[in-house]
């Protein structure tokens, strides 16, 4: 029964990771909601308050740090490691913060210099911190999960999709360099972005579920 019991909870993580993915990328619903933001300006400005549909990517985000935070809840319930610990608060906390920069959404763009001066836009302030916190945050999660899936020796499989996941966000690192440089205007490295992200969080809850096996205790025999 406790064997069922935790195959049951494992599959109630994964599934949730993988609902707080599609919602946090819900940048393709722009091109049919809002083409002409969809198209051209940041996925940010998709939840800017004048927007139309402004509302679904709003509630999309809340619902993306909802679901990271019961699964967090979850998966701590089991006593861990330090790290393993840190995995999943840095997720949990990154599920947060997205969802307050989502309650506290942009009405102007920051990055073609239309907000003025921050002293004067506290909420450009506290979006701007919160959904650069975020990424750090499940950016901290990838890479200590990542130390401990190749320092356990972990399958192959595992590792390499570990060394993919941390490939895209080195290109995220190296493209948004290049756009600084050049001074290039472009929502497609976001979006490529926003998507590596998606797939960290299924990886990260996934894998933290798959070692939940090993560190569960086993079951109490009954006595008769």
């Amino acid at each position: 029964m406790e064997k069922i019991y935790r195959l049951s909870k494992l599959k109630i993580t994964v599934w949730l990771s993988f609902a707080a993915a599609l919602f946090y990328s819900s940048w393709p619903l722009g091109f049919l909601l809002n083409p002409s933001v969809g198209h051209h300006d940041l996925a940010s400005q998709l939840e800017a308050p004048h927007q139309p549909y402004s509302w679904v990517f709003i509630a999309l985000d809340v619902l993306t740090g909802i679901s990271l935070v019961i699964v967090g809840a979850m998966q701590l319930r089991i006593r861990r490691s330090t790290t393993m610990t840190l995995v999943i608060s840095s997720y949990m906390l990154f599920g947060a913060l997205v969802a307050i920069a989502a309650l506290l959404p942009l009405s102007c763009d920051p990055t073609l210099g239309q907000c003025g001066p921050l002293i004067r836009a506290p909420r450009v302030i506290v979006h701007g911190a919160s959904s650069i916190i975020s990424v750090n945050m499940l950016l901290i999660s990838v890479l200590l999960l990542t130390k401990m899936v190749y320092e356990g020796r972990r399958r192959k499989i595992i590792q390499g999709v570990f060394g993919l996941i941390l490939g895209g966000w080195l290109v995220f690192g190296i493209g948004s360099l290049l756009e600084m440089a050049h001074h290039i205007h472009s929502n497609f490295l976001q979006y490529y972005f926003i998507t590596v992200c998606s797939l960290s969080i299924i990886l990260v809850v996934s894998v933290v579920s798959y070692f939940e096996e090993e560190v569960s205790p086993p079951p109490v025999p009954r006595q008769d």
